[in-house]
């Protein structure tokens, strides 16, 4: 991976900043092995070989050589010939926007048949190891972009910018009902959710300040009305934390459950899984510049956008105001 040297590095040895950046000792013994395992290209363009002790200065590229070997696979993760749309790829991560009815991991009863196994095929494809490092996760039945690390600092990295918030999702969704909040309007909601007493699947929403239990996780959702029409909606949704089924929770919870979500109370009269797309994803770059991505809207979902007469270039310009 790649690493522009910031200024509070300025002085210091390559080791610590590759220790900052999240390199284990053992993952630095084995890069003095490898030729040219680690570079530095400095403000005067001039690129060569340093060593941990070698001082950085702030604005200097380094290398660092931490690609995975074939000793590195995850033996019971096999190759699936699955057709995937690449958003995006650099030499340290990859952005697919995943279908609908495709699980993220592997898991009892899904062996052959996940996102973990399109990677796989596409990496015994390229010649190269592969290791699932996927950042984001979504419910197989929703679609659109998920994050993937191709390393170990990159998934550290990119695991440090989920947790402070650096990385955003936007979503799109419909709604049963034509929620009760004006048009173009920024909204939150924040609620503990918890798991339903009576299943392990199910969770539900509880108001802040009528919620004890010490089993509650804090979650927060900035959404937006795009359009109302004809007994649904449609909105962005942007979660702040991350829990699982937040976005469905939370709509369900305001009592306009996501259209096909039967789970959470939708309807599945027009669409036959929930209608939640991870349509925008922005996310810092290893060079400190960042990036934002959109993954095409499907057509089962774009059918059911349609009817409310706004385009896809009406919902960016919307999103990156809003958002």
């Amino acid at each position: 991976m790649k690493a522009v040297v910031p200024a509070e590095f300025d002085g210091k040895t390559a080791g610590s900043f590759l220790r900052a950046l999240g390199a284990s000792g053992t993952l630095i013994k084995r890069v003095k092995t490898r030729p040219h395992g680690l570079t530095l290209t400095g403000t005067d363009a001039e690129t060569r070989d340093v060593t941990v002790r070698d001082i950085v200065r702030a604005g200097d590229t380094v290398f660092f050589d931490d690609a995975d070997t074939f000793e590195d696979e995850n033996e019971y993760v096999f190759p699936a010939d699955i057709p995937l749309d690449y958003i995006y790829e650099d030499d340290d991560v990859f952005v697919v926007n995943k279908p609908a009815g495709m699980p993220t991991h592997t898991s009892h009863g899904h062996y052959m048949d996940t996102l973990a196994n399109a990677l796989c095929h596409e990496y015994r494809v390229r010649g190269v190891p592969f290791v699932f490092r996927a950042v984001n996760r979504l419910d197989a039945d929703t679609s659109g972009a998920v994050l993937l690390a191709k390393s170990r600092i990159s998934a550290f990295r990119l695991s440090k910018d989920m947790a402070s918030g650096r990385i955003k999702k936007v979503y799109l969704s419909v709604l049963d009902g034509e929620i009760d909040v004006p048009c173009g309007e920024v909204y939150n909601i924040r609620s503990y959710i918890t798991r339903r007493e009576d299943t392990i699947i199910l969770r539900e929403s509880h108001p802040l300040d009528e919620y004890g239990g010490t089993d509650a996780e804090f979650a927060e959702t900035v959404y937006a009305c795009l359009r109302k029409s004809d007994g649904h909606s449609l909105v962005a949704a942007s979660p702040v934390t991350g829990r699982t089924h937040q976005l469905r929770v939370h709509f369900s919870s305001l009592g306009f459950p996501i259209e096909g979500d039967e789970l959470y109370g939708g309807s599945r009269e027009r669409i036959g899984r929930q209608a939640l797309h991870a349509f925008c994803l922005g996310f810092p770059l290893s060079d400190t510049s960042r990036l934002t991505v959109t993954a095409p809207v499907p057509e089962d979902i774009g059918r059911l956008i349609s009817c409310f007469g706004i385009s896809t270039e009406e919902i960016l310009d919307f999103i990156k105001g809003a958002f």
